[in-house]
């Protein structure tokens, strides 16, 4: 999608490209940003529809991949960092085009949700039919959870105010219809909130992944605690 917002500067080493999760945008990066500048290329953007990018008529997994695709247009072979919804991307991605990627890290993110029970198809359906801003927030404000800090809900509750509406449901909607993962043979981190192991879905469990935790942070664990979420991400990068 032409004219998404992108953030890119630093040099050296492998490039780092991050990608924010539904409902967010570039900016729950900015301490990683500033960190891994120091010693190397980061470009982050806003999704379609999120931050700083346009409003788009569709709305899919499948468009995000190509989105991907032409903000990374140019760059050698890079590291690729997805939180929550971005995995799947992620999985999609690297099952396209294996030989762009060095690496993938999943931070507290899906990795392969195709075949859905009909139960969890049901239960989106029906929660996201017909969203109104006021239902979307309370959303989030539930998915927060108590170990949020005040700044991280206050940071995600604007960038959930600024998205557009449908993207949220035909995003969800789009997730449960991609194919099963295939395989990347690179590299594969995730960095995940402490007690975050009932879903099944969750990328640590794909083969090969190797799996560090943070304690006492949200889903969000980025903005919750940059500092061990920096040492996390600098260890799988090195």
């Amino acid at each position: 999608m032409k004219g998404l917002h992108v953030d890119d500067g630093g040099e050296g080493g492998v490039p780092v490209v991050l990608h924010h999760g539904l409902g967010a945008d570039l900016e729950v990066w900015r301490e990683q940003i500033g960190h891994l500048r120091r010693s190397r290329r980061v470009l982050a953007f806003d999704m379609r529809g999120h931050g700083r990018s346009p409003r788009a008529s569709e709305y899919s997994v499948a468009a995000l991949v190509t989105d991907l695709e032409e903000v990374i247009a140019g760059l050698p072979r890079f590291w690729l960092v997805g939180h929550s919804l971005a995995g799947v991307v992620l999985t999609e991605f690297a099952g396209r085009r294996q030989e762009r990627l060095h690496g993938l890290v999943y931070v507290d993110a899906l990795g392969d949700s195709s075949n859905p029970a009909p139960e969890i198809r049901e239960y989106f359906r029906a929660h996201d039919a017909g969203m109104t801003p006021e239902r979307l927030q309370e959303a989030y404000r539930e998915m927060l959870g108590p170990l949020a800090r005040p700044q991280t809900r206050r940071l995600v509750l604007q960038s959930v105010a600024r998205m557009d509406l449908p993207a949220f449901a035909s995003l969800r909607a789009s997730m449960l219809e991609v194919a099963p993962a295939r395989p990347f043979a690179g590299p594969k981190f995730a960095i995940d909130a402490e007690g975050n192991d009932d879903n099944l879905r969750m990328a640590s469990l794909l083969p090969g992944v190797r799996q560090r935790k943070i304690s006492g942070v949200s889903h969000w664990l980025m903005l919750d605690d940059p500092p061990a979420f920096n040492a996390a991400l600098d260890e799988a990068l090195q």
